[in-house]
């Protein structure tokens, strides 16, 4: 089974399992996004979020990010498991999206099993990590987040950007609802000013607003 663990200072989750587990896990999410039509600029965004995460799975049990020994009670003998880091913001968007759009295909038991799991350890590492802000943070696993906004992949990439750029700690992790509420709300002011600075710019480019992306982005602290 696959296990989540806060990440040192707090910056995320490391999401570990064996080739099997991770394997399941990516055909999950790979199959959800082949769902989605990323031609189509209203499931664009998703497609990229899937893709993102889908990428950093196949990475994990390729052996191309973390490899950790760990030790069970009981059984003596160390098992070795592959793993990557994900940043809180960005897991609780991908899980809404993954969660939102099962709804719309034929779903197998496995790609239920995967996603409640993948649910279930993430909300365990929240609380892991600080019990007041997991509290308030949970209720947004799989849901209260706009995944269909059409710019829904610049905000991902914006609150990425914001949340890793804050001093590391309990402080900025319980700021998460704020973060998302403010990023999401389309009556909140940083998400108007953020529309209209992405709407400008696409009218500079002579393209469409859901093509713009970050191309630089600020080194992790896990």
């Amino acid at each position: 089974m696959i296990q989540a663990y806060p990440t040192k200072h707090g910056t995320g989750v490391a999401i570990f399992g064996d080739y099997g587990d991770l394997n399941a896990l990516y055909e999950t999410v790979h199959k959800i996004a082949d769902s989605l039509d990323e031609s189509n600029k209203f499931q664009k965004g998703q497609h990229q979020l899937l893709m993102n995460l889908a990428y950093e799975i196949r990475k994990a049990f390729s052996g191309n990010r973390l490899k950790e020994k760990f030790m069970y009670d009981g059984d003596g003998e160390s098992v070795g498991f592959y793993g990557f880091q994900i940043v809180w913001t960005d897991i609780l968007i991908f899980i809404s999206v993954l969660r939102h759009n099962a709804g719309y295909f034929q779903t197998n038991k496995l790609h239920q099993g995967s996603l409640y799991y993948l649910e279930y350890i993430v909300e365990k590492a929240l609380f892991e990590y600080d019990v007041v802000g997991a509290n308030n943070i949970k209720d947004f696993i799989a849901q209260r987040i706009n995944i269909q906004d059409i710019c829904v992949f610049q905000i991902y990439q914006l609150l990425h950007i914001k949340f890793v750029s804050e001093r590391p700690g309990k402080a900025r992790f319980r700021k998460i609802p704020d973060f998302i509420n403010n990023h999401f709300s389309s009556r909140s002011i940083e998400y108007i000013e953020f529309i209209a600075s992405l709407k400008d710019m696409a009218k500079k480019q002579n393209g469409d607003i859901t093509d713009l992306e970050y191309t630089e982005f600020p080194d992790i602290k896990w």
